[in-house]
């Protein structure tokens, strides 16, 4: 009998567990804050400022699986937002930060509904809005406003991404992910990197190509220990075992998901 298997499947659990559960003081400081967004809501002017405690309100709550309400506020962000006029003389309907960041929140909600098609929709319409405010940025030179775009597209190509990999869509994923990837080297936005490198790995997993999967979670990991991000290199370590568990290296893998395990410790 190989004990190794059944150890394995363990400490596979223990991980999973640990990696999925939050801890209590962050769903209390996720609390407080929509707490304070809504206080900030009850005073705010018809401006920019309340567009952005709309939108933070929203994320917050799709954060904590509200999704019915989360939207809500989007969407009033989103009305907000289009109501505003921006450019020279006031002449440019709609403020297109605040509306590309409300499509976005309302692409994720969809997406965790499970309505892909609307998700794309709105993520799609994000990206097209970000990629007006990148050439804007390219024409008034801000290195500030151009960094800021590019991360922001970089985003939307990785949620797009997401939808489709859930769709079973690799081929269509793996391009947005490299999209997403190639900006955040750009602006050499290292967790951002280390999040490409993991999903594309992901990818590479379901595909069953093992080697290059191990090489992107192995890029991502380097990145992670880099940046101190320690929930990441937990991350890391689970699914390197994971393909050393389905290559049959169970010693590689029990090495690899004990030094998550503790990290999480």
């Amino acid at each position: 009998m190989n004990y190794n298997k059944y150890i394995l499947a363990f400490i596979c659990i223990s991980v999973f567990l640990s990696l999925c559960l939050l801890p209590s003081y962050i769903c209390h400081a996720q609390s407080a804050k929509i707490d304070s967004l809504q206080k900030v809501l009850l005073t705010a002017k018809e401006d920019t400022n309340k567009v952005n405690a709309l939108n933070a309100l929203s994320e917050q709550l799709w954060k904590k699986g509200n999704y019915d309400t989360a939207l809500i506020y989007a969407n009033n962000a989103l009305a907000l937002a289009n109501s505003l006029s921006f450019g020279e003389g006031r002449g440019e309907a709609g403020w297109k930060k605040g509306i590309a960041k409300a499509y976005n929140n309302i692409g994720i909600i969809y997406q965790e509904q499970g309505n892909y098609p609307e998700a794309l929709k709105e993520h799609f319409a994000s990206l097209k809005l970000k990629e007006e405010l990148l050439e804007q940025a390219k024409r008034s030179g801000n290195p500030a406003a151009l960094r800021e775009s590019k991360q922001g597209i970089a985003a939307s190509h990785n949620n797009i991404g997401l939808i489709y990999y859930e769709q079973g869509n690799y081929p269509e994923a793996l391009k947005e992910y490299f999209a997403s990837l190639k900006l955040r080297e750009e602006i050499a936005y290292k967790q951002g990197i280390a999040m490409s490198h993991n999903n594309i790995g992901i990818i590479y997993k379901e595909q069953g190509n093992y080697p290059e999967a191990l090489k992107e979670y192995f890029a991502a990991l380097k990145l992670r220990e880099e940046i101190g991000d320690k929930q990441g290199i937990a991350y890391s370590h689970n699914n390197i075992g994971d393909i050393y568990m389905e290559q049959g290296n169970y010693h590689q893998a029990l090495k690899e998901h004990f030094a998550s395990l503790k990290i999480r410790e």
